[in-house]
């Protein structure tokens, strides 16, 4: 009987959101309109007074990244002579494992003028319920009562997935997926209306490049703040996001004090700003001995107490796309010159973050040899630094349409 009360009360449940789906009123606008950068800049505002928000490093960027300068920078940016509007309804799907990934994937679906019903990831994430309740305090002000009635933030569990899921996508314009490739492959065998388009992220590495000439030349103010720059890109969502650098790659002969001065730091910062609890460390643990056991290339391992393992590779020829660390695990493997990372830069690579190379040493590896990954470089520190242009795609111009006026 409780059992079937249950049903009962999640087929009504299910209802009330498929009501609330229907009655959505469908609002487009033109690419960075004026209200939409307003909204932006409020949420901006809202985040900033939260307590303690500088102990959420992400949220601290989202705040900053939401200013009004940085969005009229933005919109200037993208000005065009051609009439542009959004497309209609944009669905998003987005990760579990990544706490504010859902509200950039909303920024995305605004200011390309659309409105949005955005999948919320289901772990329950303190950033996620910070954003949802400045969110809906924005929403309850009289001049956002159109974006209320026009985007939803929509979190359903596994048995209404499959339905909930197919009707939103029959409804929808487009759809941005985020997710590992099973989970595109899946979206992708629902039916959506003809002109509806797909936005697809998968499932994405990163590495970092650093050139050792200049390295070793580095004081130990510059190897401090290099230090810092890359303990953001690491530790950052738990090492679990795509743009998270697993290796890292050494340009020619390495000073070691150098080096070892500069991990010490790395794992000096994580003691203070990074949450470790019994969690992190057993899932560090467990991550670095399934890789001694899966890889016969692993060499020697050092270990700077809890806080950062760096691991050796001793193979030229290994395939790394599937070497990731987690909560602080860097891989390491040196390499004569840059040439080399053609051997390693394969189409799932995203991000490459670097110190001490010229962007025409990129712009000459990735011509040079036909690499179809590496869309994204930036230097160290720069990782989770948020761009409309992701996985080599122009989500504003994609998300918008040109209407001829002749």
């Amino acid at each position: 009987m409780e059992e079937l009360k249950k049903l009962k009360l999640e087929v009504v449940a299910m209802q009330d959101k498929i009501k609330f789906i229907d009655s959505m009123k469908v609002i487009i606008n033109k690419p960075f309109d004026e209200l939409s950068i307003r909204f932006l800049e409020d949420l901006s505002g809202e985040i900033k007074k939260i307590n303690k928000i500088y102990t959420y490093p992400d949220l601290v960027y989202l705040m900053m990244w939401c200013a009004k300068k940085n969005l009229l920078k933005l919109k200037k940016k993208y000005k065009s002579n051609s009439f542009k509007i959004g497309r209609g309804l944009v669905f998003h799907v987005c990760p579990n494992n990544v706490p504010v990934n859902f509200i950039y994937s909303f920024i995305i679906g605004l200011l390309s003028g659309n409105s949005n019903i955005v999948k919320l990831p289901s772990k329950n994430f303190k950033e996620r319920n910070i954003l949802l309740k400045s969110i809906n305090k924005l929403f309850n002000l009289k001049r956002y009562q159109d974006f209320k009635k026009s985007n939803l933030f929509i979190n359903y569990d596994h048995e209404q997935e499959n339905y909930l899921t197919e009707h939103i996508s029959s409804k929808s314009d487009a759809r941005i997926i985020w997710g590992g490739d099973k989970t595109i492959e899946t979206l992708k065998k629902i039916i959506t209306p003809a002109r509806c388009i797909d936005v697809c992220f998968a499932d994405r590495y990163s590495v970092s490049i650093i050139n050792g000439k200049k390295f070793n030349l580095l004081k130990q103010s510059s190897l401090d703040l290099l230090a810092r720059k890359y303990f953001y890109d690491v530790y950052s969502m738990d090492q679990l996001a795509c743009n998270s650098p697993h290796f890292l790659f050494w340009i020619g002969k390495i000073s070691e004090k150098n080096k070892n001065y500069f991990f010490k730091k790395i794992s000096n910062i994580a003691q203070k700003k990074f949450s470790f609890d019994e969690i992190h460390m057993t899932n560090k643990y467990s991550n670095l001995t399934d890789k001694i056991m899966k890889y016969k290339n692993i060499g020697s391992v050092k270990m700077y107490e809890n806080y950062l393992y760096t691991v050796e590779i001793n193979n030229q020829n290994i395939d790394i796309e599937n070497i990731r660390g987690v909560n602080g695990i860097i891989f390491q493997l040196h390499i004569q010159n840059i040439n080399k990372l053609s051997n390693y830069v394969k189409k799932k690579c995203q991000t490459i973050t670097y110190f001490g190379v010229r962007n025409k040493e990129f712009e000459s590896l990735i011509t040079k040899y036909n690499l179809l990954g590496g869309d994204r470089i930036v230097e160290i520190g720069k990782a989770f630094n948020f761009n409309l242009i992701w996985d080599g795609i122009d989500t504003i111009n994609i998300l918008s349409r040109t209407v001829g006026v002749e």
